[in-house]
């Protein structure tokens, strides 16, 4: 990995370490979720970088995949088990992380096993080390009276690319794929007291341009404006639209030239708590750079 591609990944990395703890203090019971979910992109922007993807804020049995639209009226309550997925990117270079919150105390135990899980991943991976091991590695961790998710996976990361093409399951595998020196990637372990399979919902706020031509002048004008996240998703909130424009995103995800993606929820209504770093594998001399990670 080139220094300055690393820098920037750095960079990125500090930025959401300072979202974390932003997201930790104000995610308290009776805060509107739209507040938080912008008062964390705002900070990013704030440090002069851009949100890698809108900020997931998934509760209770929903894995990932919901942020708040504009107007949003839910509000957090305490017996909620928050999940608040943050990403920022510098240049392109992106760093992801996710955090588990609940102030009842009630799933404390949980969300400190899921942090336990997390940082055993990380202590194991290296560079030679293959997917399988790890994936083996972080499901022998995880107690009996937890789950995993089977069906969520870590993954690999690049410019402009959350998902960049590798899948990290926490679970046992047979995958040899190699991790090397240099390689960008997000671990994140999901627990749950349910059966550890997610299905898909409703659909969410979260968007993806994934190409295509248009025809109405509206969509074409808007597609303009959803190019300028290059191809990272978006949500429907940074868009600022009016009526017409609203009608000319539901005529985009209808003809694919816009993913619209589904919240995630555990099938058997198991809570689910996630924990969440982005690694520079082997990138400091041989030594990993967890770059969200203080």
């Amino acid at each position: 990995m080139e220094d300055k591609v690393k820098q920037k990944y750095v960079n990125a990395g500090k930025v959401i370490q300072k979202a974390r703890r932003h997201a930790r203090d104000i995610a308290e019971p009776g805060t509107n979720y739209e507040t938080i979910a912008e008062e964390i992109e705002g900070l990013i922007r704030d440090e002069g970088l851009e949100p890698a993807f809108p900020v997931n804020l998934s509760t209770n049995d929903r894995a990932a995949h919901y942020s708040p639209e504009t107007s949003e009226e839910r509000v957090l309550k305490e017996s909620d088990v928050l999940k608040i997925d943050i990403g920022a990117h510098c240049e392109g270079y992106i760093a992801d992380t996710a955090l588990t919150v609940n102030t009842s105390g009630e799933y404390d135990e949980m969300i400190q096993t899921n942090r336990e899980v997390l940082q055993a991943a990380l202590d194991f991976l290296e560079p030679g080390v293959t997917v399988g091991e790890l994936g083996t590695h972080i499901h022998n961790q995880v107690p009996d009276e937890y789950s995993v998710v089977r069906n969520l996976t870590g993954h690999s990361l690049d410019k402009f690319t959350q998902h960049a093409g590798l899948s990290i399951p926490n679970i046992r595998n047979s995958d040899e794929t190699v991790f090397e020196e240099g390689d960008a990637v997000a671990i994140e372990p999901f627990l749950t007291k349910g059966s550890g399979k997610i299905k898909e919902g409703k659909k969410g706020n979260i968007y993806l341009h994934q190409g295509g031509n248009v025809r109405g002048r509206t969509e074409r004008q808007l597609l303009k404006k959803i190019k300028n996240f290059n191809g990272l998703p978006f949500s429907s909130r940074w868009l600022d639209m009016s009526g017409r424009e609203k009608m000319a995103l539901k005529k985009l995800v209808q003809s694919g030239a816009v993913k619209h993606y589904p919240v995630l929820r555990e099938v058997d209504k198991g809570v689910v708590t996630q924990a969440e770093h982005t690694v520079l594998v082997g990138a400091d001399d041989g030594e990993n750079i967890v770059t969200t990670r203080e």
